[in-house]
């Protein structure tokens, strides 16, 4: 371990302190190989050492894919805030999936998509509103909504085209039977022009990694009939 060398001796004297001792007993009883165990033991110290100096505010140590410290401040504005990701989530902050018109690091969890061919219903100017398969949905976008998002009352989300355009609209469970996009669907689809039975729509949901708040992602491609 090349890069202890000049802590052989600070380590001798401060890994008999009760404190420190807690630490590294907790970090060996993770399920680290027998050469690990010594890594383990340095990089508490380091950690330990940079604090006290106040060289490093914002430590994250990990070794060998395992998490040994947890981040405690956050000095990008383009991370993400702390929350529960469920598992219906796509990637992770470090590797997110890649959404048409929308920046990787704008993403904090992104659900499956689906696919689904537009219908003239769809692009009717009077009903206004995109259906959405229901079984998706409920499988793949409702575990990732926060206490007091209200479907019934509709959640105003940020809808973005494959260019990166912004459409504000409401994601909605609308009449008790179906989950649809509404609000400003109408002007988004026809400054797209598209075409019923045409174009096929993938739709995506995630979070935006600034403001926390539902987004949605928009992309089509046309099959000629």
């Amino acid at each position: 371990m090349e890069i202890f060398k000049n802590y052989n001796i600070m380590k001798r004297k401060r890994s008999n302190t009760p404190k420190m001792k807690r630490r590294v007993c907790a970090l060996h009883s993770m399920d680290f190989s027998s050469d690990e165990y010594e890594a383990a033991d340095g990089l508490v110290l380091l950690q330990t050492l940079f604090q006290k100096k106040k060289i490093v505010r914002n430590l994250k140590i990990t070794f060998g894919g395992k998490r040994l410290c947890k981040r405690s401040g956050n000095n990008n504005v383009h991370s993400a805030p702390q929350m529960n990701v469920p598992n219906v989530v796509m990637g992770n902050e470090y590797n997110p999936p890649t959404i048409p018109g929308v920046s990787n690091h704008n993403i904090l969890g992104c659900c499956k998509p689906f696919e689904k061919i537009l219908s003239t219903s769809d692009l009717n100017v009077a009903l206004n509103r995109l259906f959405l398969e229901k079984g998706h949905v409920e499988k793949y976008f409702l575990p990732l909504l926060k206490e007091g998002e209200d479907l019934e009352e509709g959640i105003d989300v940020v809808v973005y085209d494959m260019q990166g355009q912004t459409f504000n609209m409401k994601f909605k469970f609308w009449s008790g039977k179906f989950y649809v996009l509404n609000g400003g669907w109408k002007t988004f689809f026809l400054s797209h022009s598209f075409l019923a039975n045409q174009d096929h729509i993938t739709v995506w949901m995630f979070r935006h990694s600034e403001t926390d708040n539902l987004c949605f992602a928009l992309s089509v491609r046309r099959v000629q009939t």
